[in-house]
Order: C-alpha cells, then sequence, then structure tokens
C-alpha cells in the first residue's frame, strides 16, 4: 500500500507542478505492437482505433511456417493483406520474422515456438522472396524475439547469429531502406544485468518472484548466469543491425538503471518494440491504476530519449498471464479503457488548443480553457440524434464525473471539488464514442 501511495502522490505532485505540458512529448513516438490485423473484419477495428489515437507505427509478426508449409510452395496472399492494408493506410511497419518454420525447415532442435533451421539456405530464399515482393514497404523488421532466452530461441547464440546475418544481408540487398533490428530484449534479462553490474539492488521477475541483494551476490557468478552473458555479448558482437530493440514491463521505477547499465555497451540507437504493465503477479489491478502506471510509463520513455516505442498492446489479450489486462481496450466488451484515453493524449498533444477536435466535423470547444469555477462545454457537428453522455477522467484515468442527457450544443460545467489538473472529457451515445478533448483546471 505505501508502494501505491507513493506512486500516487509523485503523480499529482507532477501534474500540478506542469499541468498544461505533462502529455507533450519531445523524443518519443508512440506505436502499438501487435494490433488486431490477421482479418479484414480485426483491420477494420484496428485502423479505427489506430486512426483515433493518432497512430502510424505498428508491429506485427509474419511466420514462415505459415508462408512455406510445402518447401516451394508459397501461400503470399495473407501476408499481402496485412502488407497492402498497412502501406494503403500509411502505417509504417516493425516486422518480426518469426525464429520458427514448417516441419521440413526445422532442424531436431526445436521447441513449439523457435527451432534451428535445418538449411540456412532455405531461409534465406524465403527472407528474399518476401523482401522483393514488398521492397522498401516495410519500415523495419527483425529475426527472432527475446532471444537471450533458450526457451524463446531454442538454439544457441552462433546459430542465432547466422539466420539473423542471413536477413541482414538479404535487406541491404534487397530493401536497403528498411532498418534491420535485432530482436528484443526481454525485461528480465535487462534487471539481471543491472543488479549483477551493481545499478540496482533488487527486482521481481514476471512471475512475481522478488530477487534481493543477496540472491544477486550469490548468483551472479554462477554458471547460468555466464552463460547469458556470454550469449548476449557474442550476439552484440557478431549479429548484423542497424538498432536495437528493448522490452521494458512494470517497474518504471527503475527503467533509468535498466537503460543505463545496458547503454554502457552498446553504440546502435535503441527503439523499445513492447512496453506496458502492470504485472498482475505482484501489482494490484484497476483501470484507473493501469491508466497512472501508463502515463509513467510514457514519460519515463520520453526521459530516456527512446525515439519510438510500441506499447503491448491494442486489445487485452496475451498467452503471458502477468500482462492479461495491459491492452488498452477490453477484450470481452471492446469498449476503451481509461488507458485508452490517456495514451491518446500523449499521441494528440501537439494538436491540443481550446478548440480541442476529435475528428473531421466533431469538436468540443472549452470556454475557457483552462478554467478555474466553471467553463462552457461547445458541441459543434454532433448531430441532435441519440442522448449523449459526458464522462470525465482524471489524468490517472479515473472517472470523477458523469452528466447523462446533454443538450444539444452546450452545457454550462462547475467545477465543483475537483483539483488543479489536466483531465479527459469524452463524449458518447449510444452507438459509442462521439468527440473528446483535454481540459484543464487551473488553481
Amino acid at each position: 500500500m505505501r508502494y501505491i501511495l507513493l506512486i500516487t502522490l509523485s503523480l499529482t505532485i507532477l501534474i500540478k507542478s506542469n499541468a498544461q505540458n505533462d502529455t507533450c512529448l519531445h523524443t518519443t513516438v508512440l506505436g502499438i505492437s501487435f494490433p488486431p490485423v490477421g482479418t479484414d473484419e480485426q483491420r477494420s477495428f484496428s485502423k479505427t482505433r489506430l486512426d483515433d489515437l493518432g497512430i502510424k507505427k505498428i508491429r506485427f509478426a509474419e511466420d514462415w511456417a505459415q508462408r512455406e508449409p510445402t518447401p516451394g510452395e508459397f501461400n503470399w496472399q495473407p501476408l499481402d493483406a496485412r502488407i497492402n492494408w498497412a502501406t494503403d493506410n500509411g502505417y509504417e511497419i516493425l516486422l518480426t520474422i518469426q525464429s520458427h518454420g514448417s516441419d521440413s525447415a526445422c532442424s531436431s532442435k526445436q521447441n513449439d515456438i523457435s527451432c534451428v533451421f535445418r538449411d540456412n539456405n532455405e531461409f534465406k530464399n524465403y527472407i528474399e522472396l518476401l523482401l522483393q515482393r514488398y521492397p522498401g514497404r516495410i519500415s523495419k523488421i527483425q529475426f527472432g524475439n527475446e532471444w537471450q532466452s533458450d526457451y524463446w530461441y531454442v538454439g544457441n547464440a552462433g546459430e542465432f547469429i547466422q539466420a539473423n546475418n542471413v536477413l541482414y544481408d538479404a535487406v541491404k540487398t534487397y530493401s536497403p531502406a528498411t532498418h534491420v533490428v535485432l530482436g528484443g530484449f526481454t525485461t528480465i534479462s535487462l534487471r539481471f544485468l543491472a543488479g549483477c553490474y551493481g545499478y540496482v539492488d533488487s527486482f521481481y521477475n514476471g512471475e512475481g518472484v522478488f530477487f534481493d541483494s543477496a540472491y544477486l551476490a550469490d548468483n551472479c557468478t554462477s554458471d547460468a548466469f555466464l552463460k547469458s552473458k556470454n550469449r548476449i555479448d557474442s550476439v552484440l558482437q557478431y549479429a548484423r543491425y542497424d538498432m536495437l530493440d528493448l522490452h521494458l514491463y512494470d517497474d518504471v521505477e527503475q527503467w533509468d538503471e535498466y537503460y543505463r547499465c545496458f547503454a554502457d555497451t552498446i553504440t546502435k540507437p535503441v527503439i523499445v518494440s513492447e512496453f506496458g504493465g502492470p504485472n498482475m503477479n505482484y501489482e494490484p489491478y484497476s483501470d484507473a491504476y493501469q491508466a497512472g502506471r501508463l502515463y509513467q510509463y510514457i514519460r519515463k520513455l520520453d526521459s530516456l530519449r527512446i525515439p519510438e516505442a510500441y506499447y503491448f498492446k491494442l486489445v487485452e489479450g496475451t498467452d503471458n498471464p502477468a500482462h492479461t489486462n495491459s491492452g488498452l481496450i477490453d477484450d470481452t466488451t471492446l469498449q476503451e479503457k481509461p488507458a485508452y484515453d490517456l495514451f491518446r493524449s500523449f499521441t494528440t498533444c501537439p494538436t491540443f488548443s481550446p478548440a480541442q477536435a476529435y475528428g473531421p466535423g466533431r469538436q468540443i470547444r472549452f470556454y475557457p480553457n483552462p478554467m478555474q469555477d466553471h467553463t462552457t462545454f461547445e458541441f459543434k457537428n454532433m448531430g441532435h440524434g441519440p442522448s449523449k453522455t459526458i464522462t470525465i477522467y482524471n489524468s490517472s484515468g479515473q472517472m470523477v464525473r458523469s452528466i447523462d442527457d446533454l443538450p444539444a450544443d452546450h452545457y454550462l460545467f462547475k467545477r465543483g471539488n475537483l483539483p488543479p489538473g489536466f483531465y479527459f472529457v469524452k463524449v458518447k451515445d449510444k452507438t459509442g464514442p462521439v468527440a473528446t478533448g483535454k481540459l484543464i483546471i487551473d488553481r
């Protein structure tokens, strides 16, 4: 409880001290990792939300096993549909090539999610065909994901390096405008590196197990840690890539230390292809808590000067129980959570003004904004259809006011006991959200 109170207190102080600028990003451009894109219906759903969020960078995965299930027989149509949809709608693609293949492509060295390829020349042929099919249409590409663990990549460092470098060489030949990103670093590997090099003295792992300084003292010279470190060192030295990819989850209070420890060893640009939380194994969960933590995640990424970062993910749902509730949209109701509106406040910050636009022809205007005791909400071009409801959320994503049966074109809003800070105002009718805006309450 003390931990939560300290987070809430620090967040409140930050909001009060810089209410007008706290959702403006100076360095980081936000994206979404793994929005639903598998079917026409999913792509239509995702486009509506991505455009509403102002997102132009997305990440999704590609599996060789699905593209060439039988040697020499390729089925490009599903990938064509995703690539064409993304490029037609102006989305930049980060494509993760899964470290997996069909039964005929994989050697006996395999598990459920990865394998060592039987013949890298066959992998080379697949990659070259893919890149020639979409030259210049993939912004970034990577082989494998979270390869520091032999669970996520069953092979050794040398085998990973060979496959990665096949990809790199093909990109430079057939799609040189595409950047090669070294597959993502797990947060747990960053935690152990920081712990063993003295940047932090304790942390939780993804399952909620606590590692303290005594554990680190006993295990940082163990064969298991040294084997993992050697794997990382080898890949960083011998793999060819243009930039690196980190995954940052949960304990944002120590992201500075994780990043500094890691940054001391590399010279390439760093992006973050996954970030999110909270961790259901050791953190409390509520929609308001998630939104408050999301605020901290994004501010921290910007302070670290990460050029782009992809949130995990748009809609709830993952095989990892730690982050089953990390999505911005509820997977049962498909309703936006408070974190969704908070996320959008960062992506739309440059356009915020007293006339707050939600989309073409749909606006909320606040007179005045910032406000003190009262302001007028004026609705333009929202029609005279079903009755509308105003819902107001504070910066932590907690609903603080709801007003039903709005008049058609304006409403006098009184502050009441709301404290200074910034608030998200959302207007809905029975069809869903119709407008939104950002309101600042001054001292």
